[in-house]
């Protein structure tokens, strides 16, 4: 009689599913509230300001020193030396002496 009500236990198809939602919405809180310290920052940079920005390309990593040449908040792309990046990608924004 116990092997029965093995049988009819519950089972979880999707077991660990529901911690793998929580911990991509804690990423997803954490990237919000990233995104509005990077649009901070953004905001605090003017042309000819020398930084060091950190993010991502072609799912690398990169960090790039560099002189804003612009800033489009419209399109929402900064331009640093010869690259455009778009805000979405930078992770972190440093000013530079």
């Amino acid at each position: 009689m116990q092997n029965r009500a093995k049988i009819f236990m519950p089972f979880d198809a999707l077991n660990g599913f529901k911690d793998a939602l929580k911990r991509e919405e804690e990423l997803h809180e954490n990237k919000f509230s990233n995104k509005e310290t990077i649009l901070d920052k953004i905001k605090k940079l003017n042309k000819g300001d020398r930084i060091e920005i950190t993010y991502f390309y072609n799912f690398e990593t990169i960090i790039s020193f560099g002189e804003v040449k612009g800033i489009d908040y419209r399109k929402k792309i900064i331009k640093v030396s010869n690259s455009i990046i778009d805000f979405d990608s930078i992770d972190e924004i440093k000013k530079r002496l």
